[in-house]
């Protein structure tokens, strides 16, 4: 005997047998047994989940010896016939090759006669939609109204092609993908029957490439037993399909993660070099962004990701980016995945995807810095949040309704301003330019926290201290568990000196918003105490504003190095209630044009 694929083989032959369909099943057995059986039906859903199945098991359970029946026996002379397509009394019409109206007057002149044995005719028409405008009027009056013993089922993947007035004169059922879950499942079903040895998670990857397609999902693990080998594994699953390893996607993200653009082409240029289509590779980088966010936004990530105990005990900079970030990550490779379809370049847009998730800076709250600019302080998202990712990528997550860097406007929903940008953004919109750049000062400046500015003073003998610019790190960690915000402000901060108990850091010179919340004297007392749990003894900061290469090679060499009172007003800041400041009583409302103002932003009153 010839060999029959799995397909085939383990096709339903009951109700009771179908995957993933319920709402079809229970409304059809339901019908049947009742005896409210309709004329016509349509049954509308993407490939291999079911549809010309579920449609001969209702001819089966309408001309069982038994029936009508919602379980068929399958073993009468009907239920056989109809199994392995013989029977008279059940004919399946090829939409695409019978789309004539010769053949719907075929069909219009045979269903005056009764069925040969069983008790019902039924047409079964598949790809529906591929019928011509003529055919479909051919048939209308006797879909509408057929001999009572015909029942009509059509068929189609695009429901959308099908005339309104067919649609009208049938019940409509939508077919549902089926989800890995249940593919999965009813694979390891067919295993264990067919007594085949398989590799834990090679199943998943299976019913992952599916695409939600049972009919696919058994072809693709009849082509894996091809292979002869005693035990199917996930690199016989990953060689015969195409998969690259999800190391490769790890390997992108994690060099996203650390504003790598260069390891992450690397991963990429390898997956490529070893042949993979750039298709598939942007395919599984949305897949696994998707997979990386499900596991941090889902409350039970084990339903959403086939892989969720891989995922979950991996370690990499991957699982430190915010939520914030991999929404924007997914977005830029969802377009990527877009343009690839229609491009004769796919390798290039995949590798500028990459380039861009890499380059990508780390999102901040807008309610943050309204929080900030008003009183100095950073905002809590509701769940506790600040908005900073955990570990020390540099990034913070923000809430929903962040954009990515470059959006140029700020989103106002059910009138609360709601956005995000980034640390470059402020510092260029704030239109802040180095001292040394424009007055010709020195090319540094060093904002000391004073005596009087309400700082502890450090004891006269530095012995008591424990380390020295080495526990910078430990004082960061605490800073940012503290007060995030400033914490952000510090990541680029370098220690140069810690003597005397003052511990001197160099600070790339940013905007006055930058330096004057490191001058805070409220942000100076919670950077005093983290650093002075670290030392065991009161430390005091001094900071020096470093010049970027280009502003240094203008800016005149002679001259020291201007000292600057870290709690008091910068010399051209007219103090309390001047344009440099927010004074006490500042309305919202000010808050808000002033972030405008310095973001060169907009208020979006679409959303």
């Amino acid at each position: 005997m010839s060999y029959v694929v799995l397909a085939r083989k383990w096709r339903p032959g009951s109700f009771a047998d179908v995957v993933g369909q319920k709402h079809v099943v229970t409304t059809l057995s339901a019908a049947v047994r009742s005896g409210r059986i309709a004329h016509a039906y349509l049954f509308a859903g993407p490939r291999g989940v079911g549809k010309t199945t579920i449609a001969r098991i209702l001819a089966r359970a309408l001309n069982c010896a038994k029936g009508p029946t919602e379980e068929p026996c399958g073993t009468c002379n009907s239920c056989l016939e109809i199994a392995s397509g013989k029977s008279l009394d059940v004919i399946e019409i090829d939409g695409a090759s019978n789309r004539r109206i010769e053949d719907a007057r075929s069909i219009r002149e045979t269903v005056q006669y009764a069925p040969l044995s069983g008790l019902r005719k039924v047409y079964i028409i598949d790809e529906a939609h591929m019928l011509t405008r003529e055919a479909f009027n051919a048939l209308l009056k006797t879909i509408e109204e057929p001999p009572e013993h015909v029942v009509f089922v059509l068929a189609t993947t695009e429901p959308g092609k099908i005339p309104e007035t067919i649609t009208s004169r049938c019940q409509r059922f939508d077919f549902h993908r089926i989800s890995e879950a249940e593919i999965e499942e009813r694979l390891a079903t067919i295993v264990r029957a067919e007594k085949i040895k398989v590799e834990d998670g090679a199943l998943r990857l299976v019913a992952a490439r599916a695409d939600g397609g049972m009919r696919d999902a058994e072809s693709l693990l009849d082509q894996l037993l091809s292979l002869g080998s005693d035990t199917v594994s996930i690199d016989d699953v990953e060689r015969v399909l195409g998969i690259p390893d999800v190391d490769v996607y790890f390997a992108i993200t994690d060099a996203a993660a650390e504003s790598n653009p260069g390891a992450a082409l690397g991963a990429l240029a390898g997956a490529l070099a070893s042949g993979f289509d750039p298709r598939d590779l942007i395919d599984g980088i949305v897949e696994h962004v998707s997979n990386l966010l499900m596991m941090k936004a889902a409350p039970d990530p084990t339903k959403l990701v086939g892989r969720a105990s891989e995922y979950a005990e991996r370690e990499g900079a991957s699982r430190d980016i915010g939520e914030a970030d991999l929404v924007r990550m997914a977005r830029i490779a969802l377009d990527a995945q877009a343009a690839v379809r229609w491009s004769t370049q796919a390798a290039l847009l995949v590798e500028l995807a990459v380039v861009r998730m890499a380059r990508l800076d780390r999102s901040v709250a807008i309610d943050d810095v309204l929080r900030t600019l008003s009183d100095g302080s950073p905002r809590r998202s509701p769940g506790g949040a600040t908005g900073s990712a955990p570990g020390g990528s540099g990034r913070t997550g923000a809430p929903e309704g962040s954009t990515e860097r470059g959006g140029g406007s700020l989103k106002k929903r059910s009138g609360r301003a709601s956005a995000t940008s980034t640390a470059r953004e402020r510092d260029a919109a704030s239109g802040a330019v180095a001292t040394a750049a424009t007055t010709g000062a020195p090319a540094t400046a060093v904002a000391a926290a004073d005596e009087q500015s309400g700082g502890t003073a450090p004891p006269a003998s530095a012995a008591d201290y424990q380390g020295g610019v080495e526990l910078w790190p430990d004082v960061l960690a605490g800073i940012r568990g503290a007060k995030p915000a400033i914490g952000a402000f510090l990541c680029d901060a370098v220690p140069q000196d810690f003597s005397g108990g003052t511990l001197l850091l160099t600070v790339p010179n940013g905007s006055r918003f930058h330096r004057d919340q490191l001058g805070d004297r409220g942000n100076m007392t919670v950077m005093e105490r983290e650093a002075t749990s670290v030392y065991g003894a009161p430390v005091r900061f001094r900071f020096e504003f470093v010049e970027a290469a280009a502003q240094v090679a203008r800016a005149p060499v002679a001259g020291s190095a201007t000292q600057v009172d870290a709690a008091s007003p910068a010399p051209d800041d007219p103090g309390p209630g001047g344009a440099g400041s927010a004074p006490a009583g500042r309305s919202d409302g000010d808050v808000l044009d002033r972030v405008i103002e310095m973001f060169d932003g907009e208020v979006d009153e679409s959303r």
